[in-house]
């Protein structure tokens, strides 16, 4: 059996398997260049690459104002198309039953006998591919923005988020998006820095933000500090953006992590901070929040 059979059978469909494979020939590619080793055409290349990249096979970075597509290494890409498998199953609340046990463990077999070729394959060109290849590294306001909207939308069961200024996109304009993948079945929770919010007026903007990211649906909490800029999708994504370590100023470059093990680790942080964390009403009453009516 070939190794585009055998990615058929862990999941991927024929025309993910084809690109993935092409991925694994070059350091990286354009889409434009994929559709000329490919049979893949130009107006499905991008919605396919996108596929890729959620499932945590492939990572899009801007180089030069142009997206390139580098493969993540065969290792890391096979475990993270089972664990999507199972996350798929267990969100749709199926019962592990004998027959799902069982597709589980031909994926993982299937993922064992493909993955002695796929690292054969990989090492023609390993010294020509980063070895933290799982990695985004964003500077651009506007590519921020672009790939927030883009997880955000692709969420499937659980978005865990650290809210800080600077916003790459504003709460008013993010209000629209959040709501629609609420309406998903989508868990959204939020913990809220509130320590440079001065006066009435800011206070008063605050609140009426918070209410209506409540009536959209969202689960938050507020505390006086947090220690990053965080946002946690599926257990599988990290989007994060630390401070400038010299004047600790808040920055916007942005790295897009794509690896199961960090993100399940940051959640245990993103976990402590909601357990510290207050509900507005309790801020109200400690007299912190200023009169704003």
């Amino acid at each position: 059996m070939d190794i585009q059979n055998r990615l058929l059978q862990i999941g991927l469909t024929k025309r993910e398997a084809e690109i993935y494979i092409a991925l694994l020939q070059k350091k990286e590619f354009s889409a434009p260049e994929l559709t000329k080793i490919t049979t893949i055409t130009r107006t499905k290349i991008y919605e396919i690459l996108q596929n890729l990249v959620h499932k945590g096979i492939c990572v899009e970075n801007i180089k030069n104002g142009n997206k390139i597509y580098r493969a993540i290494a065969p290792k890391i890409a096979l475990q993270n198309i089972i664990t999507n498998y199972e996350q798929t199953i267990e969100q749709k609340k199926i019962n592990f039953e004998q027959k799902q046990k069982v597709a589980i463990e031909l994926k993982k077999k299937a993922a064992e006998a493909v993955e002695k070729e796929l690292i054969i394959l990989h090492n023609y060109n390993l010294n020509n591919i980063a070895p933290l290849d799982y990695i985004e590294v964003l500077t651009d306001l506007s590519h921020i923005r672009n790939r927030w909207e883009e997880l955000q939308g692709a969420a499937k069961f659980e978005m865990l988020v650290f809210n800080k200024t600077p916003y790459s996109v504003s709460p008013e304009e993010n209000i629209k998006d959040e709501t629609s993948i609420i309406k998903k079945g989508i868990t959204y929770k939020g913990i809220y820095e509130y320590c440079d919010i001065k006066g009435d007026i800011d206070w008063g903007q605050f609140i009426r933000m918070l209410s209506a990211y409540k009536a959209a649906g969202e689960k938050f909490k507020l505390i006086e500090k947090l220690p990053m800029k965080l946002a946690i999708i599926d257990e599988k994504i990290t989007m994060l953006a630390l401070n400038d370590p010299i004047s600790m100023r808040p920055s916007i470059t942005t790295m897009i992590i794509n690896h199961p093990g960090f993100s399940l680790a940051q959640k245990k942080v993103f976990e402590a901070y909601w357990n510290d964390g207050v509900q507005m009403e309790d801020l109200k009453r400690s007299g912190k929040i200023l009169n704003t009516s």
